[in-house]
């Protein structure tokens, strides 16, 4: 039988091999973030949800799957706001619009921004927006992903500056191939408390 002890140590060893940079990539995060606790959120309806809540995970203060009901991030998102703590997720757009409303009245701003729609010729459209320090680097390591773009998102999205809304900021655009029968459309979120 396996201790907690020995359990938590394991645990803490997995964390820290998803910190391991993928090959190539030219992200540039703030040390002070890698600290700073997040609960994730994915629609884990696909498989892209999977891949990302996989990557997340191991980091993640909580991780959390939503399923077809986007409601069921309102207990996630109070918890997180009243804690001060990072929201960072792969949704819908209606569950991102669920969150970032709740969230909005604690003080969070959607700090980035990502659409990733599948189309019907096999290419992936990422329309990201975020600051400009790192949003092109990202744009360049997703496009470069191909299938593997949830999984980077998750080993990255939490250690990305998070200090201010993006809704002003100007979209960056890439494309990349994707296998399979994937359609619709995805959203990947950050929601941070901003200053005043």
């Amino acid at each position: 039988m396996v201790s907690r002890r020995a359990f938590l140590r394991g645990g803490s060893l997995a964390g820290l091999a998803s910190l391991v940079p993928t090959a190539g990539a030219a992200v540039y995060p703030r040390p002070a973030l890698r600290h700073q606790p997040f609960e994730a959120l994915c629609d884990t309806r696909h498989a892209d949800g999977d891949a990302f809540l996989a990557a997340a995970a191991p980091v993640a203060f909580r991780a959390h799957g939503v399923g077809a009901d986007p409601a069921t991030v309102l207990g996630v998102v109070a918890d997180a706001t009243a804690a001060g703590r990072l929201l960072l997720g792969l949704t819908t757009p209606s569950a991102l619009m669920i969150a970032r409303q709740m969230a909005a009245s604690h003080g969070y701003a959607l700090v980035f921004h990502g659409e990733h729609a599948y189309q019907r010729n096999g290419q992936l459209h990422h329309r990201l927006r975020g600051d400009g320090a790192w949003v092109n680097d990202l744009a360049d390591l997703l496009q470069a992903s191909g299938n593997a773009w949830p999984r980077t998102l998750g080993r990255t999205l939490a250690s990305l500056p998070a200090d201010r809304d993006c809704a002003d900021l100007p979209a960056v655009n890439c494309s990349s191939r994707h296998d399979g029968d994937h359609t619709g459309q995805r959203v990947t979120w950050i929601l941070a408390p901003v200053g005043a």
